[in-house]
């Protein structure tokens, strides 16, 4: 048949393979026009003349029975341009002699296939389910967020498929001017502008987590050396005139935010068990005239069984009497008693030992902050005129909790008790989608020249939604763009086919981004390789070499504990362990205390008042007593340190520097 014929075939669902069959009249059509746009199924309305039966008597279109699917196609002289669709909706002009039919080629299973190609494209760093809603994570239109691309029904196959908005997948239909099937008609060329392009994107993010680790630190020998002692290992001995092993802490004690008591041990070195030793005695003497005189003699004493090291105050003397009886002048008896009391102030000598456990629990926000400017040519008077885009509502989920139920390996932040999650292989990975949220609305945007162009029928045939197009013509000069719309119409009245073909064209200026391997901190890069050590200013390609990055250090603004190796008491005190009225402030208080008292020394061991008595001494004894008692009551000895907080909160901020993003030349209005 000649160039230019069109042929319609009512058809089964199943018949989803053109052959020649289908080149037949079912309708006799007085027009048509089939068009597709980007992201949308293409379209076919045709106009018939209104079906009649054998009798004349008009047919119902969509009476019981029957079919709604066909195969148009149209002889455009070397190939067919063909479609498969189904019939929509009422046909318009129903009772008139002609009647408009629209078919649409939009697979009957879009749910399905939408679906499943979705699943295929949740991968890094395009889609990063990390910052997206779990109530939108099965949502297929989500998972284009992080591409330049689109849906893309095919109008025979009816196969959905993405296509890149800016460069397509299947080839390049080329019109350069010269050859006969490279022109475009005169009268259907146009250019115009969709808008304005980006000049640049802010973006800010913010990951969160709970910052989760357990374990112990040993403080038993970090006390121990406060006080001066030494000890080995874990255990040590303290010396106090306060403390003795009821006072140290127990098992389980909190010990502020996060801390508790793992593990204590406490032993008194020294038994100050008070015990009572008597004696007696008689001695017999015998006078030279035969009388006798007897002497009696006992003692009571009251001492430690172990005497330790401390303070010995005189005795004081509570009692004391002399009497003896004469008789024809000899002394016949003799009695002598004095009753004293030593006071002894004992140093402590306690064996411990502390083990703090720790369960941290602390929330942390890590703050992601760059601006990608756009490389393109201004379409504007004033290039600091160009519209910016503000992207400040990405937020993760909690990055420490499984994004699988159950599951852990699903982890984002794979170890819990680190302290940076951007800086880590996956947060590298949740950094990449935002340059490629950013990067795919600079690209979108940046496609702001539509050029339409009226090629020969001959050339329909290649045209789909998935290629680029290539356009040479005096007027406008050369454009390269994604084709993003097409249509092929035959008007009734004339009988003349007008074929269109749309192409977006973005207006960057080219070029590539490049690599940048920085200044190693540690040693040669060829000693260690690229990812063992931290490179300053080291840049980054992503994508298509289009936009570079430099991989943020890790810098947390936290309390710089690292829970992925042991950590040491000087890791968790902050400031040290401090002793409060140890044993040498107050070996100062009780002197300055006792000399005050006003009580004579007869000799080195006791403390005489007065011969005879001429005060109370019990009173005297039990006031020291109690003045010693009460000033070590008042300031006891007392071990200070203050831990590192196990729930406190962080939060840090991480600046990325980021390259101009390089977008195609798809056409140069700087030389139009």
């Amino acid at each position: 048949m000649a160039a230019g014929t069109p042929y319609f075939a009512w058809i089964d669902a199943t018949e989803t393979t053109f052959t020649s069959g289908h080149m037949r009249w079912d309708e006799s059509i007085y027009s048509f026009s089939c068009e597709q746009n980007e992201g949308d199924p293409a379209s076919l309305t045709i106009t018939v003349k209104r079906p009649r039966n054998v009798t004349g008597d008009p047919v119902g279109l969509l009476g019981p029975g029957r079919k709604i699917w066909c195969w148009f196609s149209l002889d455009c002289g070397p190939s067919l341009f063909k479609f498969r669709g189904r019939l929509v909706g009422i046909p318009t002009s129903i009772f008139q002699e002609l009647v408009t039919l629209e078919f649409i080629a939009r697979p009957f299973d879009v749910v399905a296939q939408k679906e499943a190609l979705a699943a295929t494209l949740r991968v890094l760093p395009y889609y990063d389910e990390v910052v997206i809603d779990p109530d939108r994570r099965a949502d297929p239109e989500v998972v284009l967020e992080g591409y330049t691309r689109i849906w893309h029904y095919d109008r025979e196959t009816h196969t959905l498929t993405t296509s890149d908005e800016i460069s397509g997948e299947d080839g390049l239909v080329e019109f350069d001017g010269a050859s006969e099937g490279g022109k475009v008609f005169y009268d259907g060329l146009g250019l115009e502008l969709s808008g304005g392009p980006l000049s640049r994107v802010d973006m800010y993010a913010e990951y969160s987590w709970t910052q989760m680790a357990f374990g112990e630190v040993e403080m038993g020998a970090e006390i121990v050396r406060a006080f001066g002692g030494g000890g080995s290992g874990s255990h040590g001995i303290i010396s106090t005139y306060t403390v003795t092993a009821g006072d140290w802490p127990k098992t389980g004690t909190q010990l502020g935010d996060g801390w508790f008591v793992k593990a204590a041990t406490a032993r008194n070195m020294e038994d100050l068990t008070v015990k009572t030793k008597s004696s007696s005695s008689t001695t017999t003497a015998k006078w030279w005239d035969g009388d006798v005189t007897t002497v009696n003699y006992s003692e009571s004493v009251s001492y430690l069984r172990e005497f330790p090291n401390g303070l010995m105050y005189g005795g004081i003397i509570t009692s004391h009497t002399d009497q003896t009886t004469y008789h024809k002048g000899k002394a016949i008896s003799h009695s002598d008693s004095t009753s004293w009391t030593d006071q002894f102030v004992p140093v402590l000598n306690v064996e411990v030992s502390l083990t703090g456990g720790y369960k941290a629990e602390r929330p942390c926000t890590e703050f992601i902050h760059f601006t990608m400017f756009a490389d393109i040519q201004h379409i504007l008077t004033d290039p600091e005129d160009g519209e910016a885009l503000t992207i400040d509502d990405i937020k993760s989920v909690d990055l420490s909790l499984p994004t699988i139920e159950g599951d852990p390996s699903t982890i984002p932040m794979v170890d819990t008790a680190r302290r940076s999650y951007i800086t880590t292989p996956r947060g590298n990975q949740s950094l990449q989608y935002l340059l490629a949220v950013a990067r795919a609305h600079l690209m979108k945007r940046a496609r702001v020249v539509e050029i339409t162009i009226a090629p020969k029928l001959e050339r329909m045939p290649e045209v789909t939604l998935r290629k680029d197009c290539f356009v040479s013509e005096p007027r406008i000069g050369e454009a390269l763009g994604k084709i993003v719309g097409y249509s092929i119409a035959l008007d009734g009245s004339d009988g003349r086919i007008a074929c269109e073909i749309k192409i977006g064209c973005t207006i960057g200026k080219g070029g590539a981004v490049a690599t940048t391997a920085g200044t190693p901190t540690y040693a040669e890069a060829a000693y260690t390789g690229a990812d063992y050590q931290v490179f300053i200013g080291r840049r980054v390609v992503a994508f298509d070499s289009s936009v570079g990055y430099e991989p943020p250090v890790a810098a947390p603004d936290d309390d710089g504990l690292n829970f992925q190796f042991p950590l040491r008491p000087e890791d968790v005190v902050l400031g040290g362990v401090t002793v409060r009225n140890g044993p040498q402030e107050h070996l100062a208080r009780i002197n300055t205390m006792v000399a005050g008292f006003p009580v004579k020394v007869a000799a080195p061991r006791f403390v005489f008042v007065g011969t005879p008595l001429q005060s109370d001494p019990q009173a005297m004894l039990a006031a020291r007593a109690k003045a010693l008692n009460d000033m070590l009551k008042a300031a006891p000895t007392r071990v200070e340190f203050k831990l590192k907080n196990m729930t406190k909160e962080f939060t840090s901020n991480y600046p990325i520097i980021v390259s101009e993003l390089k977008i195609p030349t798809g056409y140069n209005l700087e030389v139009t």
